[in-house]
């Protein structure tokens, strides 16, 4: 168990390594780095030296090649390869050990789902709407792997026959746990509203606050927002035209509020209720990463969009959406208290009973 408990642990962190380099893949624009899947101009690597470039231009003569969104989009692909195998691995070995196999199964059909995506990413010349389903994906990724390693945590401490005051149930979290649905519906909405600007390539079309240039309410239109363009050749550097993208952005600030409010509330009522320590913990980390992500969204307005700045903002967000997915799980599992031996155990350091 140990060894199944390290490799679903490097998963989670092959996941987290593949979200950072696929956005930053994505704003060094080099998404159509290689413009073919799943090699590169016909090759397993991306071109080395003046030498390929000069013999795929004559393989290629209307393509501008750029050898450094090739190596940053092959280096994107071969990580995604080994946490694709990984994932091959966790559920192969799930099913002799005869345990998280329903889960696991679940994981892999998302990671082929997400090569899937992959491919039609580069096929379809960055369509928004596929470039936003790989980025959710990704995220969804990471959160079913970190309830996966909940799961076998709380099994670990079952097994170690604690007492039955070790396990906690949490009755004040309990009333919460629609508001806790609500909050993670708002999360989910404002992520998929941050794909859409960047997707859009909406993400530096304002740079003043709190939403944009003057003039932005006569040209805001909710509907040239969520309009999804198709039929083009390419969507390279965005096909909406500017007050499109000034209203997908705007939205994205809009966004940012209502989350920034909802979640912040959020945290506010359960730090207050909860009992146990690994609540209040996992309280903290959401607050925590709440203010984070909200900061590095006021630099890259005020900064107008550092690459580094923007990757971490996009690493954040998938951190934010699996400690708010694990805390609405547990919410879930504590609404009473548990029978002995449950995988819902809390994890303290009790006293050893005194014997008479």
């Amino acid at each position: 168990m140990s060894r199944f408990t390290g490799l679903v642990n490097f998963t989670l962190l092959l996941t987290l390594l593949v979200i950072t380099l696929g956005a930053y893949t994505r704003l060094t624009d080099a998404g159509l780095g290689c413009p073919d899947w799943p090699g590169c101009y016909g090759k397993l690597t991306a071109p080395l030296h003046d030498g390929h470039v000069a013999e795929l231009q004559q393989q290629f003569p209307g393509t501008q090649i750029e050898p450094h969104k090739a190596h940053n989009e092959m280096l994107h692909r071969y990580i995604a390869g080994l946490l694709g195998l990984a994932v091959l691995t966790i559920f192969i070995t799930s099913q002799f050990i005869k345990r998280f196999r329903l889960l696991t199964a679940f994981i892999l059909a998302v990671v082929i789902f997400q090569a899937a995506l992959g491919m039609w990413t580069v096929t379809l010349n960055l369509l928004p709407l596929v470039v936003l389903a790989h980025l959710l994906g990704g995220f969804t990724l990471l959160s079913l792997l970190a309830l996966l390693r909940m799961e076998i945590y709380w099994r670990q401490q079952a097994g170690q026959k604690l007492p039955l005051s070790n396990i906690r149930s949490e009755p004040k979290l309990s009333p919460l746990l629609p508001f806790a649905y609500l909050v993670l519906v708002i999360l989910i909405g404002q992520i998929a509203l941050g794909g859409w600007t960047a997707s859009n390539y909406a993400a530096a079309v304002c740079y003043q606050l709190p939403f944009c240039e003057a003039g932005w309410v006569e040209r805001f239109s909710l509907q040239s927002a969520l309009h999804v363009p198709l039929g083009h050749e390419t969507y390279e550097y965005g096909v909406l035209s500017y007050e499109a993208r000034m209203s997908i952005h705007v939205l994205h600030r809009m966004g940012a509020i209502v989350t920034l409010l909802a979640l912040g509330g959020f945290i506010f009522c359960c730090w207050r209720r909860a009992q146990t320590y690994f609540m209040k913990k996992l309280t903290l980390a959401i607050a925590c990463l709440l203010l984070l992500q909200f900061t590095l969204g006021l630099v890259n307005i005020v900064a107008q969009l550092p690459l580094l700045n923007a990757v971490a903002h996009n690493v954040v967000a998938a951190n934010l959406l699996m400690l708010l997915v694990v805390f609405v799980r547990q919410m879930f599992l504590r609404r009473v208290t548990a029978p002995l031996g449950a995988f819902f155990v809390e994890e303290e350091f009790s006293q050893p009973a005194k014997h008479k």
